[in-house]
């Protein structure tokens, strides 16, 4: 819902009241400056809002050094009209900025994600990224609220970022990878601030991804008698599931893609399914072959009766008009793995690296193998083979020098 155009009602969006911070007001609020003269010297006094603290703070400004109370009482007087003039016009001494224009976190925060929503409502962002950059939005917004306050845009900085990094790997113990791509948001979201005039530059430009070469992926794969069990399982007791764990297993279709196919996408004549641009995760139009038995299996569930335009999984994995989110697939894996007890470290996503590694094992040529897993090169195929039960014959009678 779109904020309502104004700087003054202290209104939030629709329906509810902003917090003292929605707006740069608090950061003007101060109290007169007055002259005091005690035990503890000459001296201005005043209060300020002060962002760091959220609360006002108590601001002196010595004048022992001026000789005589006269003289004193009459330079702290110029003074005060200073300050006061400077106070009026927007200046905060614990600010180190003019804050004529000063922007809060939150209304940044408000204006991008109203941003993000017509980017996805016009068609720009996938329904997947649009539910990522909600979801780092809100995350952001827990961490300023329970861990370190940030009500202004300057405060945005640097050492912000960096503080916000280490809470998601450390304290929230999450992958490298999560950390990666965490960065990336707030490297699009300050490239955001920027165009808007809120940041003169990005503060994540000195900021590095942790190297994919410092940790390898984790990737257990499934013995080949529970990828049996799976299978017999789906077939008596989910066989549309199964039909999803044979697209993942033979054909390398992951799951958000799964969730974008159509009954169109398939032929039967060539006994592919065409995996089109804007559905692919490499952005390309390519086909993967689809073994004959996975094409009887769907043909028995029906699937091909469906109009062209259904989505093949749709409400309870059937054939619908309506797509689902990838999470179904997952809720169904997590009812199979409670029917069979199978361990927590295989994942539906495990079915992908147990067919492309057994399918290395088994022979078949590595750049057959890359065509149909739609790698971007070799190597990145031979990542899944496992060669630690591979013997080079003519290395086991070999004896060197030492």
């Amino acid at each position: 819902m779109r904020p309502k155009k104004t700087d003054t009602s202290g209104e939030r969006a629709g329906n509810s009241t902003r917090t003292a911070y929605a707006h740069a007001a608090p950061a003007r609020q101060h109290t007169p400056p007055v002259f005091k003269q005690n035990k503890a010297g000459a001296y201005i006094e005043f209060h300020a809002f002060d962002p760091e603290r959220g609360t006002m703070r108590r601001k002196l400004i010595k004048v022992n050094r001026v000789k005589g109370a006269k003289n004193r009482r009459a330079y702290a007087q110029g003074v005060i009209i200073r300050l006061n003039e400077m106070l009026t016009h927007g200046w905060n001494p614990w600010i180190q900025q003019d804050i004529e224009n000063l922007h809060t976190l939150e209304d940044g925060l408000t204006c991008y994600e109203i941003y993000v929503e017509k980017m996805h409502a016009d068609g720009l962002y996938r329904r997947e990224t649009y539910a990522g950059y909600k979801s780092n939005i809100k995350m952001l917004r827990l961490y300023v609220k329970d861990v370190k306050p940030c009500h202004y845009m300057y405060q945005f900085n640097r050492a912000f970022c960096c503080d916000f990094l280490d809470w998601i790997f450390i304290e929230r113990n999450n992958t490298p990878q999560t950390r990666n791509n965490y960065l990336n948001f707030l490297r699009v979201l300050s490239g955001y601030f920027v165009e808007k005039g809120y940041l003169q530059q990005r503060p994540t430009d000195s900021i590095k991804t942790i190297s994919k070469r410092l940790w390898t992926k984790g990737r257990t794969e499934i013995p080949p008698e529970i990828v049996q069990k799976i299978a017999d399982d789906c077939r008596d007791n989910d066989p549309h599931f199964l039909l999803a764990c044979h697209l993942l297993y033979y054909c390398f279709i992951r799951p958000v893609e799964m969730t974008r196919l159509r009954v169109r996408d398939f032929n039967l004549q060539t006994g592919v399914i065409v995996i089109s641009a804007e559905n692919a995760k490499n952005r390309k139009t390519e086909p993967v072959t689809l073994p004959r038995h996975v094409i009887h299996h769907a043909l028995d569930l029906g699937i091909f009766s469906a109009p062209l335009d259904h989505f093949i999984f749709s409400t309870k994995l059937r054939p619908g008009k309506e797509q689902i989110a990838p999470k179904i697939f997952r809720d169904h894996w997590e009812k199979l793995r409670s029917r069979l007890r199978l361990d927590r470290k295989w994942k539906f996503y495990s079915l992908k690296d147990t067919g492309i590694s057994e399918m290395c094992h088994n022979k078949i040529a590595t750049i057959a193998v890359r065509d149909q897993a739609r790698h971007s090169s070799l190597s990145i195929t031979e990542l899944y083979a496992s060669h630690a039960d591979k013997v080079n014959p003519e290395l086991t009678g070999y004896r060197g020098s030492l």
